[in-house]
């Protein structure tokens, strides 16, 4: 579903973007079954905003795209982790364009370096304890979704752990990473739909890079 508040054609930054999404999700706020989770990293700040909000409570998902070897811009899977619990997911058509252009065992070296890449950003950023999910309406956010693959993995990760209802909340996506991810989620919410889509960043007017210390800041320590 879209927002019925008039979306603008681009935000001035993630903050921003969180407060548009709130307004959409009026519904879930104070309630105690909900939970918000922004994929690291820049979902992060968004979420944070949306669960600030709504009086809801919050935390961080860790995410790691694979991409393609020397095409950084190609992801051909992605991985997400919150405590116990990890899901990879392939993307449809780029995954078996990777299995003909490279060999298993340099795949199998991009899956290994993300699965390290990712716990240690989980390490450092989010760490073990995590709220549970089990039964519970997750509200999955993040600054924007390009291909949907992170995502995807993210609402597979949800699954597994048993969460009673999955909403995805992102301030832009475009048409086709939409009809990727609605059949995967009882809710979703994007407050812009391009006809032309390039880019996430192309619809902020700051859309800065993440350091530590900014995440940290946000993502509670339990």
């Amino acid at each position: 579903m879209t927002t019925e508040h008039i979306a603008p054609t681009r935000f001035d930054d993630r903050m921003a973007a969180g407060t548009f999404l709130a307004v959409g999700l009026a519904a879930y706020a104070q309630d105690p079954n909900a939970l918000v989770l922004g994929l690291l990293r820049g979902g992060v700040p968004v979420a944070a905003e949306v669960a600030t909000r709504l009086g809801l409570r919050f935390d961080a998902l860790a995410v790691r795209r694979l991409v393609m070897p020397e095409r950084t811009e190609i992801a051909f899977a992605a991985i997400a982790a919150y405590g116990e619990h990890t899901s990879l997911k392939y993307v449809e058509g780029v995954w078996d364009s990777a299995q003909l252009r490279f060999e298993k065992a340099i795949l199998d070296q991009v899956e290994i370096t993300a699965r390290q890449e990712l716990e240690e950003l989980r390490a450092r950023l989010v760490g073990q304890s995590v709220l549970p999910v089990a039964e519970r309406t997750v509200i999955l956010v993040d600054d924007g979704m390009a291909s949907g693959a992170t995502m995807s993995a993210a609402i597979e990760l949800m699954r597994e752990a048993g969460a009673g209802r999955i909403v995805v909340a992102v301030p832009v996506a475009p048409k086709e990473a939409l009809r990727e991810v609605t059949p995967l989620v009882d809710e979703l919410l994007c407050a812009i739909t391009p006809r032309v889509f390039h880019s996430v960043s192309a619809f902020y007017s700051r859309f800065d890079s993440l350091a530590d210390y900014e995440l940290t800041a946000l993502i509670p320590r339990r």
